[in-house]
């Protein structure tokens, strides 16, 4: 683990010296509004690779509970969008409306961030359980099980990089609304490993359900 997070912190730095000049001065507000860029393309990216891979392997597995969660990470996505338009927003000089900067934008894309994690994660619980009192057994391949188990484990592994990411950047700059993404992403983290270990079940059903026959 500590090996890992290493890993990850030496990654984390490559990103911010590549693309934040003097990325090192947190304290200055071109450098922060910089870090709040950065973290909002990098969630994107990744958001939308994440959204597209487990869209296919829902509907190759015609598991609902992966498309759901695919969805989600579309959410993500926008939460992403919002959190770079609130930083080049707050990044924006003082003027004669705003003499002391536009520096409360930032919390208010927090605020929206927040919101659509409750208005997600709701969403996503009344349709788990309407399908779980409609459900319907459909026969799966094992092949697209094991694809789907593939394809969960490295999301998994990119939310949980997404949550250190934010932390990381969210604490160098003193950002509410990335440490919320941070959360947001933990959580993630949780309903996939949730869903895989929902598929590994499913895949020692499909054994021994073969082995009886």
């Amino acid at each position: 683990m500590k090996c890992f997070k290493r890993e990850v912190l030496d990654m984390i730095n490559i990103l911010r010296r590549v693309f934040i000049k003097n990325y090192t001065n947190v304290n200055d507000i071109k450098v922060r509004e910089a870090h709040g860029k950065l973290a909002g393309f990098v969630g994107i990216i990744s958001n939308l690779f994440l959204f597209i891979i487990k869209m296919l392997a829902g509907i190759i597995s015609s598991s609902i509970a992966i498309i759901a969660d695919s969805i989600n990470n579309l959410s993500d996505m926008g939460s992403s969008i919002i959190t770079l338009i609130g930083f080049k927003l707050a990044g924006a000089p003082a003027d004669e409306d705003h003499p002391y900067g536009h520096q409360r934008i930032e919390y208010v894309a927090g605020l929206i961030v927040s919101i659509i994690i409750i208005v997600v994660g709701g969403n996503l619980l009344i349709s788990s359980i309407e399908k779980i009192i409609n459900y319907e057994y459909v026969e799966i391949q094992k092949s697209y099980i094991y694809i789907s188990i593939g394809i969960l484990s490295v999301s998994i592994l990119i939310k949980f990089w997404q949550s250190f990411f934010n932390r990381k950047i969210g604490k160098l700059i003193n950002s509410v609304a990335l440490e919320a993404t941070s959360k947001d992403s933990l959580n993630d983290c949780i309903s996939t490993f949730t869903l895989l270990i929902g598929n590994i079940v499913l895949d020692e059903i499909h054994c021994l359900s073969n082995w009886g026959h």
